[in-house]
């Protein structure tokens, strides 16, 4: 098994800020993709019947305009939305396109659950249950056994879900794959795998808990979906024979969830290399049978043994934060792919690595103080950028104030970021070169009693900048790449000591020592 390797496409590298993340990261990145070539974008809020707010966006360059809701564009009907909104219609269309499914059944909200459990026994276990209406993976039970367990999920998801129509469907084992298409094209393929932890013989699981935690708040797509110690995950570790408290020996792997879901904890793995030609062939008839459907995601069961696959369900706007932020395996650009699908005729314009504050942006739409918000086209292309580390009385906020006026005035983005020795590190970047390269004297010439001292200066790689000039917090020390070695290091140590048979023998006396000096601090 995989351990955690974030590989990410350089241009989103820090370029998604909070607002960006977690459930919104495909209408982000989809959008920055598109303003990022210098087309027109707008944000708007519409509402649903129960008066839920949801926010859509559109880009219209050169007159052709075009709107999505999350990854959806509105190249997809209307009619295939509701076609894949609804799991039962959905194996309808794949079924009549000799397009692989499960064998199952739907049942109405006036049959009973004697009625469905006999329908699994006819099957035979093991069966899936599932919700009709889409519903993002809630209610759906896999791998049911047993009539015992299929009669709790039954109570779940019809009574305490209110989900009344279901599907029960027989279970076929293998891999669960996560394929996006456009058209005749298979984009990138994902596999989750559940929540999980790799022991290296030095922490306990609990602590290991915490590092993959730490990892996944550095993912943009799960920094809010981190592992929650649950009973669930209690009674995964106690049937593998474990505690909270126990420590795996290295690289042994530990399941501690059942499902993959990743708001709990699953994990995303690039499994693109793994599609056989016919594999691919599967994905694209699903997205056929259904009309005005061009792009698109399906959820396969693969069996890669064999070479065969069966569709469980299409998705007319998938999610793919997962595939662009995955936690194992090559990061894939579908918001690039779709953007070049509906804006052919900007595929050749260079993007500039600037981008937006999502946050301030949605801020109005989401208090309902505005309908709209239209952003600035950014200049496109590469810019020029230095970063100078001043050294002087420039502490102050006063200063900070000053140079991103300046900054402002000149068209300039970047930011000003005191450091913990007392300097300020300022990176300025722009279109124009002399511009950027004049700063550096206007920081030595400009404010009055900053007393600048010292400028060192340092080139500029065309990182991922917002736009705008940001006054930043303090920065914070960097810690040492070999910090977890030493730890590792020092822990075994410890361990060595406190097992040594000296430790036991002279607890007595370290036990007396400590006392006294309690004592004394009394």
């Amino acid at each position: 098994m995989e351990d955690i390797k974030n590989k990410w496409l350089p241009h989103l590298i820090d370029a998604v800020p909070s607002a960006g993340q977690g459930k919104r990261i495909s209408t982000y990145t989809l959008a920055l993709e598109g303003w990022r070539r210098g087309i027109p974008l707008k944000f708007y809020r519409v509402h649903d019947e129960e008066d839920h707010l949801k926010i859509r966006y559109s880009l219209n360059y050169n007159g052709n305009e075009h709107h999505f809701s999350l990854s959806m564009g509105d190249k997809v009907s209307d009619k295939a939305f509701d076609i894949c909104n609804n799991k039962h219609l959905t194996k309808e269309y794949l079924s009549k396109a000799d397009v692989p499914v499960p064998e199952g059944k739907k049942f109405a909200e006036d049959t009973s659950d004697e009625e469905i459990v006999d329908y699994a026994r006819s099957v035979g276990f093991p069966v899936v249950l599932k919700p009709v209406d889409d519903n993002a993976g809630k209610g759906v039970f896999a791998n049911i056994l047993d009539a015992e367990r299929l009669q709790e999920a039954l109570v779940h998801v019809r009574q305490e879900l209110a989900y009344t129509e279901v599907l029960l469907e027989k279970y076929v084992p293998g891999k669960e794959f996560r394929i996006f298409v456009i058209e005749d094209r298979v984009l990138g393929a994902m596999n989750r795998r559940p929540a999980n932890v790799i022991g290296d013989g030095v922490h306990t699981i609990k602590e290991l808990i915490d590092l993959k935690n730490t990892e996944r708040k550095k993912n943009p797509h799960t920094t809010s979906r981190l592992i929650n110690i649950d009973d669930e995950i209690l009674d995964f570790i106690d049937r593998a024979g474990y505690t909270l408290e126990s420590v795996l020996k290295d690289g042994e792997f530990l399941y501690i969830r059942q499902k993959s879901n990743l708001a709990r904890g699953g994990e995303s793995i690039d499994v693109t290399e793994q599609l056989t030609p016919e594999l691919k062939q599967i994905a694209i008839g699903a997205g056929k049978a259904i009309p005005g459907l061009p792009h698109y995601g399906v959820d396969m069961i693969v069996d890669l043994e064999n070479n065969m696959g069966v569709i469980l369900e299409v998705n007319s706007r998938p999610g793919f934060g997962g595939h662009l932020f995955p936690m194992v395996g090559e990061p894939r650009d579908f918001a690039k792919e779709i953007i070049d699908y509906y804006f052919p005729e900007t595929k050749d314009i260079e993007r500039t690595n600037l981008f937006f504050n999502f946050n301030k942006i949605i801020e109005p739409l989401k208090s309902r103080a505005a309908i709209s918000t239209e952003l600035p086209v950014p200049p496109t292309g590469k810019l020029y950028g230095k970063k100078y580390i001043v050294t002087g009385n420039v502490e102050g906020q006063w200063f900070r104030k000053w140079v991103k006026r300046q900054a402002l005035k000149r068209d300039l983005h970047g930011y000003a970021k005191p450091l913990k020795n007392g300097d300020l590190e300022v990176v300025v970047a722009g279109k124009q070169q002399s511009v950027v390269d004049r700063f550096k004297k206007l920081l030595f010439e400009g404010k009055e009693n900053a007393a600048v001292q010292e400028i060192n200066e340092y080139d500029w790689e065309d990182q991922p900048l917002r736009v705008d000039f940001q006054l930043k917090k303090k920065g914070k020390a960097k810690r040492p790449k070999n910090v977890h070695q030493k730890y590792q290091r020092v822990s075994k140590e410890y361990n060595k000591i406190i097992n040594s048979t000296s430790w036991r023998i002279t607890y007595p006396l370290r036990y007396a020592k400590n006392l006294l000096k309690r004592i004394i601090k009394r």
